[in-house]
């Protein structure tokens, strides 16, 4: 039988290696270097901030926070780098996120989920940090595919393969 815990990592690796990181990589397929690093106005962030955003964001809160690797993120120059990367470089960061996550999500225990973490100003329960990924991975995934339907007016077929 299944245990709460093992539920909620499958739940974080679904969510996150089989549903966010994988519809990212479409919506870049789909794009140009320029259309990725385009900001609408300068306060926005551009899809490619956004991918090196949700990388840091996971590494610190799952990998670091979590699970205690080094936290090596600079958050403030996830959103100051003016691009264009190209387009390789996101999309190994996110190979290496994914590598990453399916090496140490199996290492996530009850105890780690009851545990407090310290992270950036917060105090968060594992629960919560693993929560908080989920939905922060979801949110801005959601604003690449917007942004990426709005620029090229096409449908991303995200659930294609499915009868609805």
């Amino acid at each position: 039988m299944e245990t709460l815990t093992s539920l909620l990592v499958d739940q974080v690796r679904h969510r996150i290696l089989e549903e966010s990181i994988p519809r990212i990589r479409i919506c870049l397929d789909t794009l140009d270097d320029s259309r990725i690093w385009y900001r609408p106005i300068p306060e926005m962030a551009s899809i490619g901030n956004l991918v090196l955003h949700l990388c840091g964001n996971a590494r610190q809160w799952i990998l670091a926070g979590m699970l205690g690797q080094l936290d090596v993120r600079d958050r403030d120059a996830e959103f100051a780098e003016p691009g264009p990367l190209p387009k390789d470089h996101l999309y190994r960061i996110l190979d290496q996120l994914e590598t990453d996550l399916v090496h140490a999500l199996p290492m996530i225990t009850s105890d780690h989920l009851l545990q407090t973490y310290h992270i950036q100003v917060f105090d968060e329960s594992g629960v919560s940090v693993l929560v908080h990924v989920i939905e922060h991975m979801s949110y801005h995934t959601g604003q690449i595919a917007r942004d990426t339907k709005r620029m090229l007016k096409v449908d991303l077929g995200f659930y294609d393969y499915l009868d609805i």
